[in-house]
């Protein structure tokens, strides 16, 4: 190990999950001077998945993380500094550093326009589907529609050139919406505080992850938004319509 143990994040999957946080996890720690993973494997952190989806987790999204953010990564035993992985400590780490650690993909529009529809382990999490669809078929850009990350269909990079190629990223929060808060690539996520079965969406969960209605993330630019609007086709198109008027002021500019 050529870094000091200041230098690395320890990610001990017993204890930490196999899912999107770690993207945001690994952006809190570059900004705490984190250069290098190192990965505990072998044991799972219980969740609502099961072991075979917790190690599929792992090959589609953990794993290639790193080399997002340019890092390096090795397999062994605990070595490093712990972080957490919320999105609550990221806010306070940037607040704190003036910084977060940032994806390396260069975003730079194409013209098209995504959707990425989730439908996970909570329902009430879920995209509205038909709603969404009513916007991709009403939309004045071409769309393309995106599933969430449950398949592992996807490629965690090609996901991110897709994102970072879009004049705007269209969803409801989820994991993969990570991929555009720690980027440059724009996005409207809809329906940020969801009910009180949504789990971590949930008014008292977001509270207590620092966000509130209105709250947008302190490191965001201007083409990327959090929207507290309920996923309907109305709701969508006004977001869609605010953002292009940013985005088009923006290159006008």
């Amino acid at each position: 190990m050529n870094y000091a143990e200041d230098e690395v994040l320890l990610y001990d999957l017993s204890n930490r999950p196999a899912s999107f946080d770690f993207v945001t996890c690994l952006a809190t720690a570059i900004a705490h001077g984190c250069k290098h993973v190192r990965f505990v494997y072998g044991k799972w952190k219980k969740k609502n998945y099961t072991i075979e989806q917790a190690e599929q987790r792992w090959k589609s999204i953990v794993e290639p993380a790193a080399a997002l953010y340019g890092l390096t990564y090795s397999i062994g035993e605990r070595y490093g500094k712990e972080i957490n992985h919320l999105l609550l400590a990221a806010t306070a780490t940037y607040k704190q550093t003036g910084k977060i650690g940032k994806i390396i993909t260069p975003c730079e529009s194409k013209g098209y326009v995504t959707v990425t529809l989730r439908d996970s382990r909570n329902p009430e999490r879920n995209s509205k589907e038909a709603e969404w669809m009513k916007f991709a078929e009403r939309c004045d850009r071409k769309v393309i529609v995106l599933k969430d990350n449950e398949d592992s269909a996807l490629p965690l990079h090609d996901r991110m050139k897709i994102y970072a190629g879009a004049y705007l990223n269209m969803m409801v929060i989820n994991g993969p919406l990570t991929l555009c808060l720690h980027s440059d690539a724009p996005y409207v996520s809809m329906r940020t505080i969801g009910c009180e079965r949504s789990g971590s969406t949930s008014p008292k969960f977001s509270a207590q992850n620092g966000i509130t209605p209105g709250f947008q993330f302190p490191w965001a630019n201007k083409d990327q938004k959090m929207s507290y609007l309920d996923d309907t086709v109305e709701n969508i198109e006004q977001e869609y319509r605010a953002m292009c008027r940013v985005i088009d002021q923006r290159i006008a500019a």
